[in-house]
This record gives C-alpha cells, structure tokens and sequence, in this order.
C-alpha cells in the first residue's frame, strides 16, 4: 500500500461534493462570469474541421452532451458542417450523427476544405479546428478567408510561437475571437487547487504534474504524428502549471525526453519510436517549481496533481484518467500526525466533465462576446515554454 492510500484510509468520511442543476455540473459560476447571461434563443451551431480522434471523437459527442442535458438554454445548437480532406472520413461522421444523434444528413454541410463550404452562416457558427497543430494557423486563416469569426482550436494551438503569432496577426487582421482546448482549465480539482492557493494567500514552492498513459498502440500505428512526447499531455500540464500560479516570469530549468520502447515477448525485435516515451519538464514560475512528468509507455494510467506550500499545508488531486471517467478526488492536509506523518484535513470527491464544461464556457462566451479564458495570449505562453523545453531536450537545435 502507497503511502497515499495508507493515509487516506484513515479518514474516516469521503465527502461527495454532487451538483443540482445541469449547468452547475457543466460550469460552476466562479469559472464563468457570464455563466448568468441570457443565452439567444438560436444556439451557435458547429463547423467540426477534422474527423479524427478530437473532432469526431471528442468535440461531437461533448457538444451533444451539453444540447440533450442542458437545463437552461444550451449555447450550443447543432452540427451544420462537416470538413476533412478524406471524403471517408466525413461519410463516417454523417452516419455517426445519422445513427448515434438523430441527424438528418442531408441537412448538413461537407466539404473536403473550407473555401468549399456552403450553406453555413458563419455570424451563428463556430468553427472547430481539430487539426493536427502544424495545421492549425492555416486552418485558421482558412477559416477567417471563409468569413467565420468565431473559431475553438484543439491544443496545442500550434507547434511553435511563430505559428502562434501568424494566428494572432489573424486574428487581429480579421477581428476572429479564438478560443484553445484546454479541459484542465476547467476541472473542479484544479479550481479546488486555486482555492487552496488564495486561501494560503501565496504561491505553493512546489507543484508537480503526472499524466501518464499507454499510448503504444497508436503511436507505433502512427495514427497520429506528434513531434514528441512533449505535444502530446504535456502542453495541458504546462497550462495548468501557469493557471494556477499567474506566474509574471517562467524560466525551463530541465527538459528531458526518452525513447518509447516495444516489444510483445522477449524474442521480439524491440520496437522502438524516438522521443516518444518519457517526457519531463522542469519549470521556474517566480517563486514556484513546478515538475512535469509524462509516460506515454506507462503501464497504467495516472494524473496526479500536487502543491506544496512553505507553512507545510498541502493537496493532492487525481483527475480524471479516460474520457468515460468524470470525477476527481481532492486530498488536504495540513501538519503533521504524532507518528510525523501529514495530516488529513479533508477529501473531496467531485463530478469532473472538464471537456463538458471547457465547450460550454467558451460556447456561452462566443454567445455573449466576452473574452475566452483560454485564448492565444495565454496559449502563446503554453507554445513558448515547449520551445523552449524541445530546445532544452534537444529535440529541436
């Protein structure tokens, strides 16, 4: 037994934090100022651009969560377009929302590119680019050259920060409002965290970050090509990092990455896929460091986030690990036990749709035109700090 588990087993109650409404579940009020807003009448229908994992498999089904459960008024309406250059793929995103959603295909726009888009009126629409990120500033451009205004990015919002500022020259050429997948953001632990760090009243001095995962299978698929482990958990890590410490100055004082190795059985040849394995970041964020760790040939899945403060408070938090998983337990403690161990001071179990709530924040801000919570300048910031860390591991020289 970790010792983790040897301490929480001796608290005695699990205090199960439940919500009352469909949009508390979805968006607690401290996240979203505009949480009260009057949503119009007509939700904002979607443009999903790329049909693979994130868009198809991730954006679709969350936006139809947030319209069959809402309580109020959804800001989401329906999926008007469809965009990806394999002509298969969009056949099978027409008999997904056909067969799973109750659509009528023939009321939905496809396209194998976004200058051939008809039908869609982009003043009531939101376009989703679920590309991968070398793509995204010319899908972007694409986007605003078809007239849509309003445009969510899968992260990373791109792979480097020249593409980061060609989107930013976009977006102020073209008045677009962006808004970047970051769930983590919008995770009811990681709000409990920042409440812990106002409550203290300072920074913690340290934080550390695991998400770890077998991700094997489709990396030697090659189903997807990031450029290393370094594109795939970490960029959440490293916006939760700088979320919850505001920091006014980061500095990358270690980065390292490692192979992914592979093998069935012991006779196999062992396959093996560069900078793919082990990821690890070591950050300066003022008075904070922050260590970040990602296994992407880890055995079990984990996301596990600490604080430590100076005055020996501190918490622990294990997010949610798939994307049928919606809860996340919260640990406190606060001194120490007579035996020297920390002591408990509370546990908390909360409901925890982070993708739910990131899609209805930024849908109910694009309906009331208020800035995003997650937008480029916060993103340039993400973008920069794995610059720097692939220059650091050497990944790029």
């Amino acid at each position: 037994m970790s010792t983790i588990e040897r301490e929480a087993v001796q608290v005695p109650v699990i205090h199960e934090v439940a919500d009352l409404t469909t949009s508390a579940r979805l968006l607690p009020s401290s996240l979203c100022p505009v949480s009260n807003a009057a949503m119009p009448a007509r939700g904002l229908g979607a443009v999903v651009v790329g049909l693979g994992r994130a868009g198809l498999g991730l954006h679709v089904p969350v936006l139809e969560k947030i319209r069959r459960g809402r309580a109020a008024a959804s800001p989401f309406g329906a999926v008007v377009g469809l965009v990806d250059t394999a002509e298969a793929g969009i056949k099978r995103a027409l008999h997904r929302l056909e067969y799973d959603y109750g659509y009528d295909p023939g009321r939905i726009s496809c396209a194998t590119s976004l200058a051939d888009l008809t039908g869609v009126d982009p003043d009531h629409t939101i376009v989703h680019i679920c590309t991968p990120a070398d793509d995204h500033a010319s899908a972007l451009r694409a986007a605003t050259e078809a007239g849509f205004r309003r445009i969510i990015v899968e992260k990373p919002c791109a792979t480097n920060t020249a593409d980061v500022d060609e989107m930013r020259r976009i977006a102020d050429r073209t008045g677009a409002s962006i808004a970047v997948i970051n769930p983590y953001l919008y995770s009811r632990s990681v709000a409990s965290c920042k409440d812990k760090i106002q409550q203290v009243g300072r920074q913690p001095h340290y934080l550390e970050f695991e998400m770890s995962k077998p991700r094997t299978a489709p990396t030697l698929a090659g189903r997807s090509r990031p450029e290393s482990v370094m594109d795939v958990e970490l960029p959440h890590q490293i916006a939760t990092a700088l979320y919850l410490t505001e920091a006014s100055r980061y500095r990358v004082l270690r980065a390292e990455v490692r192979h992914m190795h592979y093998r069935e059985m012991d006779t196999d040849v062992c396959q093996v896929v560069r900078n793919m394995g082990l990821g690890i970041i070591v950050l300066e964020l003022d008075e904070c460091i922050a260590v970040l760790v990602s296994y992407l040939d880890s055995l079990t899945r984990t996301r596990e986030l600490k604080l430590r403060f100076p005055n020996t408070e501190h918490i622990e938090a294990f997010l949610p690990v798939t994307g049928d998983d919606h809860t996340s337990v919260i640990i406190e403690y606060s001194g120490r036990n007579t035996d020297g161990s920390a002591e408990q001071t509370r546990v908390a179990k909360l409901p925890d749709d982070m993708l739910a709530r990131c899609l209805f924040d930024m849908y109910s801000r694009f309906a009331t035109d208020s800035p995003q919570l997650s937008d480029l300048a916060f993103n340039r910031k993400v973008v920069d700090v794995m610059d720097k860390a692939k220059t650091f591991a050497r990944i790029r020289r």
